[in-house]
This record gives structure tokens, C-alpha cells and sequence, in this order.
């Protein structure tokens, strides 16, 4: 924002070396112009900064005027501190208008400029704070995967592991648990790449617990990743759900899930792939894929990509994940 505020004050110190009234454009005239006009920025910037706690209670019918009322008298202020100092010095580069047209002119700009400048941060912040809002909702959709249906067949399954493999029943409660917690967690939703891994490791463990030989895995992580990367939570574990509901659990003889995950560059490279008992169009994502889309580009920018590819009998889903 402080950058494109000094970049409009530059602007105007160019529009002010190419009015009509100026003697003609040079170059000493506008970087003149450009340092006064940046330097009246900087102190306006700063000072809303500093005040802008206080300004925040009040409502904005009141709190923009008076914004305005401040940065105007900051200008006058400044303008005749500035005016005050090319007289002193004898140096003239401030032109020959009176000392009221100059401070006037100059607070007027200012606050033109400025209202403008305000009104495209009160913009910024209602789309960011509407883009967290809708983040929050998609996470909010998300944590809700885990389905009753899921925790009833679990709890079925440790049931009948009881007596017979009382140990596979334990690892799968604790499994459960973990399971739940990143479910109803309500910290912000965000996690690192070692818990995710950890997470989608922990369902499928309990999912071969109930499909048994149906469901095999194919686990690849690399050595090196970064494992301290910043991530939605709940981002890898819906889809090793959506990979073992639509596709090892709908084919008779199951099938295979892999987790495939390398640094790749700049960047962190995880495949989802599982077989598919009948073709699928891979082009447009499904809900899971474009909410985990969505909040993967929310935490991490444009740069993070989620792709599909359904070819040769398989559906893959692929993440790239840049590093910060």
C-alpha cells in the first residue's frame, strides 16, 4: 500500500512538471517535485499508521473526513515548512505563486489523491477480509468430511479388533483421535506438511484396518522435504479419502493408493493417485479438489496449483507447493 502510494505521488510530481502553467519539463524540475510530493506522502502515510488504532473506533462517516481534515493540514503544514525552507536558502525551486496558493494548491492535491488513496484501502480491506471470510467457510465445509458413517464403520472395525488384535485396536483409536482433532481443531486451520503426511498416513492405516487386503499403499515420500511448510489443515486428507470411497472401495478386487511426494525445485511436488473402476473427466476439479484449491492459493499464493489427470484406468491429483 505505501508503495503504491508513493508511486501515485510520483505521478502527480510528473502531471505538475507537464501542466500548462510550468516553465517546461525538465528533469531537475520533476525530481524535485517527485521528492516533495513523496516526502508529503511518507508523513501522511506514517501518521495514519500511527493513528490509525484510534481512527478504527470511530465510524466511517466521521473517520474518513477527519483523515482527510489531517492529511490536508499535514499538507499546509508541510508546504510551508518546504516554502519556508527555498526562501531561506535562496534556492527558488517552489516557483513564484504567493505562500497561500502554493500551500493551498499542495494540501488540495494532496487530499484529492488522498481520498482516493483511502477509498482503495477500505476496498483492499473488505476483499481481504471477505476472501479470510470465505477461507474460513471452506475450511469450516471441509472439517466436516469426516462423516458420522466414517467414525461409525471405525469404531466397528476396533470393535472387532478387540479381543482378537487388542494392539491394531489401540493404534486405531489413537489414529481416530488424531483423526478428529484436526477435524475440530479451531486454531486458524493451519498446519505443516509433517502432520499432513502424518494425518493422511494415520487414514490409511485405519481404512486397511477395514478393508484389509483390498486396500494396499504405495508410500513415497522423499527424505528431504521441507517438512516445516505452512498448510491448510485437512489439505492431503480428504483426498486419500476421495481416493480410497471412489476408487479402491468401489472395485471388487480393491486396488492401490499412492502418496507420492518430492522436492521439486522451489517447490514441493505431492501426486494422489488410485484406480478407477470406470472412466472419469479429470478437466473440471470436484468440490473437495477446488475448496482445497482455493485455500492451498489463500496461504501459500497464486503460485500453488492443484492439477487432475484421469487417463489409463487412474485419477490423479497433483499439488505443487511453493516454498516461502
Amino acid at each position: 500500500m505505501l508503495f503504491a502510494a508513493m508511486l501515485i505521488a510520483a505521478g502527480v510530481a510528473l502531471a505538475a512538471s507537464l501542466a500548462p502553467g510550468s516553465p517546461g519539463f525538465t528533469l531537475g524540475e520533476f525530481a524535485t517535485n517527485c521528492l516533495f510530493a513523496i516526502w508529503l506522502t511518507l508523513v501522511c502515510s506514517i501518521t495514519l499508521c500511527v493513528l490509525g488504532p484510534w481512527f478504527n473506533r470511530l465510524p466511517a462517516a466521521k473517520g474518513a473526513p477527519l483523515a482527510l481534515l489531517l492529511v490536508a493540514a499535514l499538507s499546509c503544514a508541510g508546504a510551508w515548512v518546504v516554502r519556508w525552507l527555498d526562501h531561506a536558502l535562496g534556492l527558488h525551486v517552489t516557483g513564484e505563486s504567493s505562500d497561500l496558493y502554493f500551500c493551498a494548491s499542495s494540501a488540495a492535491l494532496t487530499v484529492v489523491f488522498g481520498a482516493l488513496a483511502l477509498r482503495y484501502a477500505h476496498i483492499q480491506e473488505r476483499w481481504m477480509r471477505a476472501t479470510r471470510s470465505e477461507a474460513q467457510a471452506r475450511f469450516d465445509a471441509l472439517q466436516a468430511r469426516i462423516q458420522p458413517h466414517f467414525l461409525f464403520n471405525t469404531l466397528n472395525t476396533v470393535s472387532g479388533l478387540i479381543r482378537s488384535r487388542p494392539d491394531a485396536a489401540e493404534e486405531a483409536v489413537l489414529d481416530l483421535a488424531d483423526l478428529m482433532r484436526a477435524a475440530l481443531a479451531r486454531d486458524g486451520g493451519r498446519t505443516r506438511l509433517r502432520e499432513e503426511l502424518d494425518l493422511a498416513r494415520r487414514y490409511l492405516s485405519i481404512e486397511q484396518l477395514r478393508l484389509g487386503d483390498r486396500l494396499k499403499v504405495d508410500w513415497q515420500v522423499d527424505e528431504n522435504l521441507p517438512l516445516f511448510l505452512p498448510l491448510p489443515t485437512l489439505t492431503l486428507q480428504p483426498l486419500v479419502e476421495n481416493a480410497v470411497l471412489h476408487g479402491v472401495a468401489q472395485m471388487p478386487g480393491g486396488g492401490t493408493v499412492g502418496l507420492h511426494a518430492r522436492r521439486d525445485g522451489r517447490g514441493v511436488t505431492i501426486r494422489v493417485r488410485n484406480p478407477l473402476a470406470s472412466p472419469v473427466a479429470a478437466g473440471k476439479p470436484g468440490r473437495t479438489q477446488e475448496n482445497i484449491r482455493n485455500r492451498l492459493r489463500h496461504t501459500l499464493g497464486a503460485s500453488a496449483r492443484l492439477s487432475l489427470d484421469g487417463d489409463n484406468g487412474h485419477y490423479t491429483v497433483t499439488l505443487w507447493l511453493p516454498l516461502p
